[in-house]
């Protein structure tokens, strides 16, 4: 499979340009690279790697990298309500304008398979005592998931028999990655707890859920697998149930893996997302099993700061 990542050099496109290239896939990145090269660098002599340097929003730009291709992941955005609302102009010309166009643009050139990356972030706040699926109401509360929302709109009344679209709510992201982010929470905690021995926490019994990037990577490509009537016009959640927690929750489980460290609550009146999702669907549907735990990924993380991969976390290539 020819594959166009857009967004391929960001933190879930790294981890997934990858996995299609060790799956013998041939993979074209589109992205800005508005972070930098280093996470793709070691890609670049590689035969079946190829990479286009623009913007989504110029046609142009999608004219010349899309033919050929069999299939498209949409990943890039504005991610994350701090970062949409510095400039929510700009999420609304990326995460909306941006992603009709991008589809658009794939259905005109006839590329059958089409991956969009949303988020669970689109639920907002729902009961504590349930786990709602992919037919709850969507609930945004910010500019990042109404954009998502509007984009899924989109993207799905272009579905039909020639063109395989496919949205994936993914839950908050966690794990190591050659493009790290250090704002996302476990990796926020973990560099906190790590550098400060203290991991400051507000809204400590509001719920997300988590997944790590490679299990995000391994759930697209598993839909690019698939008979195109098993995923067309379809939404699934991608996490897995036992890795929804509370943001204390989180929080001890940092402490616990950072000895000496200890937690600090706070009361601010900020984010008041509170969600707790159900990923049977794709586990029923697809054979989707997320292999990461919360726990495993902090591990993973602390044990990485530890050993200094990064000599300096405070960089802002690790921040959206």
């Amino acid at each position: 499979m020819k594959t166009l990542v857009i967004g391929g050099a960001g933190y879930i496109g790294s981890v997934l340009t990858r996995q299609l290239l060790q799956d013998g896939g041939e993979v074209t990145v589109l992205d800005t690279l508005r972070f930098g090269e280093e996470s793709l660098a070691d890609l670049f002599s590689h035969p079946q790697f190829r990479l286009c340097v623009g913007d989504l929003r110029d046609r142009s730009v999608l004219d010349q990298c899309m033919p050929g291709h069999d299939a498209v992941v949409l990943l890039a955005a504005i991610v994350g309500e701090p970062a949409c609302n510095r400039e929510p102009d700009l999420a609304l010309e990326v995460n909306r304008v941006g992603a009709q166009q991008v589809s658009n643009t794939a259905k005109e050139h006839r590329i059958p398979r089409f991956v969009f990356a949303s988020t669970c972030s689109n639920y907002g706040v729902q009961d504590p005592d349930e786990l709602v699926d992919e037919s709850a109401p969507l609930q945004p509360l910010s500019t990042y998931a109404e954009s998502k929302v509007a984009a899924e709109k989109d993207i799905l009344s272009l579905s039909d028999e020639s063109f395989c679209a496919t949205i994936l709510r993914l839950s908050t992201a966690f794990g190591v990655s050659p493009r790290m982010r250090f704002d996302l929470m476990v990796s926020d905690f973990a560099l906190a707890a790590i550098r400060s021995g203290q991991v400051v926490v507000f809204g400590e019994q509001f719920w997300r859920p988590f997944v790590h990037v490679e299990d995000i990577s391994d759930a697209i490509r598993l839909v690019l697998r698939q008979a195109p009537e098993k995923v067309n016009g379809q939404v699934f959640n991608v996490g897995r149930n036992d890795n929804n927690l509370r943001k204390q929750d989180l929080a001890e489980m940092v402490i616990r893996n950072v000895p000496g460290s200890k937690l600090e609550y706070v009361q601010r009146n900020q984010d008041p997302r509170s969600y707790r999702v159900r990923f049977d669907r794709i586990e029923r549907e697809l054979g989707f099993q997320a292999r990461w735990s919360v726990e495993q990924g902090v591990q993973e993380v602390v044990e990485q700061l530890q050993a200094g991969r990064w000599t300096n976390p405070d960089a802002k290539c690790y921040y959206n």
